[in-house]
């Protein structure tokens, strides 16, 4: 990505000297005495950077922003490890733009921004395969859609995995279910849960990265189907050999994080076992047993993960057939899974959403509006 115009630049250098004196002095003091502004600053620093579409910036602001916030509610999910790495990734990441800015190093600034390159596409038929959720109370509700390209358009084949992101801030002090917000009509009309597993849509004037994920735009549209998808044998396979030929392969640099080789997967044949406490994180390990391995899920103890919690204590019962579909990555020699969708029904179920009913004049109080 080329650097920014030069009419641009000089907001962006302010806040990114912002984001590091602010990321300085919390290293230096300590969260708790650390200034509210400099804590601000970090959020503030968040939604300028997806504003600007700083992704990789915008990402590991969200995460310190995220641990930040379990900290100031004493949230026993507060993780000192996850925060100081996150808080640590930021400063090279803004010190690292920064620089490369006042030296007009656009090398440098591509490959600290890591902006993907994408193409547009005027129609694209697509199938819900799963969704993720991730809430921080009083900060934002995100949900990541797995899709899978029904038909072919231009270079991107049938049967393609995409990947379309929905982030809603919140308000702090609201109580509503997270499922709500994919209710809430999205800028181009649409609402975010026609794309829910098993549901098909038709994607209009959108942008598709590389590496496969889909950007709406201001003249894009989602219309959804009219029929539910069910050739399903067609989009669930993994083939373990190109997985392990991809991981010979990967290079890891300082940015990279474990989770970025992901896998999708679809087991079949699968039993949950008792889960152990991670003490230290506050997090709770759950075994699952598969194709003679061993794959381990990891929950946090509070409501954000209790439909998923839910979930694996009714896996315990008997072997499930499944399959289950999610996502993998390796971390400290374990096959880490993200259960995102449970296939074998009469409908997909989305494992990490809880259902329920929900207030129409809450949700819209529990939106954060600046």
């Amino acid at each position: 990505m080329s650097l920014p115009a030069a009419a641009e630049r000089p907001p962006l250098l302010r806040l990114l000297a912002d984001l590091q004196g602010a990321v300085e002095e919390l290293l230096l003091t300590g969260l708790a005495a650390a200034s509210g502004a400099s804590k601000q600053t970090l959020g503030v620093s968040f939604e300028a950077a997806s504003r600007m579409r700083l992704l990789r910036l915008g990402f590991t602001l969200r995460v310190a922003t995220e641990e930040l916030g379990r900290f100031a509610r004493n949230d026993p999910g507060f993780s000192r490890r996850r925060f100081s790495f996150f808080l640590n990734r930021a400063w090279l990441l803004g010190r690292g733009m920064r620089e490369a800015l006042e030296q007009g190093d656009e090398e440098r600034w591509r490959k600290l921004t890591a902006q993907p390159v994408s193409g547009a596409v005027e129609a694209l038929e697509v199938v819900g395969v799963g969704v993720g959720k991730r809430v921080v109370p009083g900060t934002f509700a995100a949900f990541e859609f797995r899709l899978r390209a029904v038909s072919a358009a231009g270079d991107i084949a049938s049967g393609t995995p995409l990947v379309w992101s929905a982030v809603f801030p919140l308000k702090p002090g609201t109580d509503v279910p997270p499922e709500a917000f994919l209710h809430l009509p999205q800028p181009q009309g649409f609402k975010a849960a026609a794309l829910l597993p098993g549901s098909m849509a038709t994607i209009r004037n959108a942008q598709v990265s590389a590496e496969r994920r889909v950007t709406l735009g201001k003249e894009s549209k989602v219309e959804p189907g009219a029929t539910r998808f069910t050739r399903w044998e067609d989009v669930l396979a993994w083939d373990p050999a190109s997985a392990l030929a991809r991981l010979r392969a990967a290079r890891p640099g300082p940015f990279d994080l474990d989770v970025e080789l992901q896998e999708e997967v679809a087991l079949h044949d699968f039993q949950a076992g008792e889960p152990e406490t991670v003490e230290r994180e506050h997090l709770l390990r759950h075994p699952i047993s598969a194709a003679g391995e061993t794959w381990h899920v990891v929950t946090g103890t509070g409501p954000e993960d209790a439909a998923l919690r839910e979930n694996l204590v009714a896996w315990r019962a008997a072997p499930q057939k499944g399959p289950l579909y999610g996502l993998l990555h390796y971390e400290s020699c374990r096959f880490v899974l993200q259960p995102l969708t449970l296939f074998g029904g009469e409908e997909p179920i989305a494992v990490q959403l809880a259902e329920g009913t929900f207030d129409a004049a809450a949700l819209v109080k529990a939106l954060k509006f600046t």
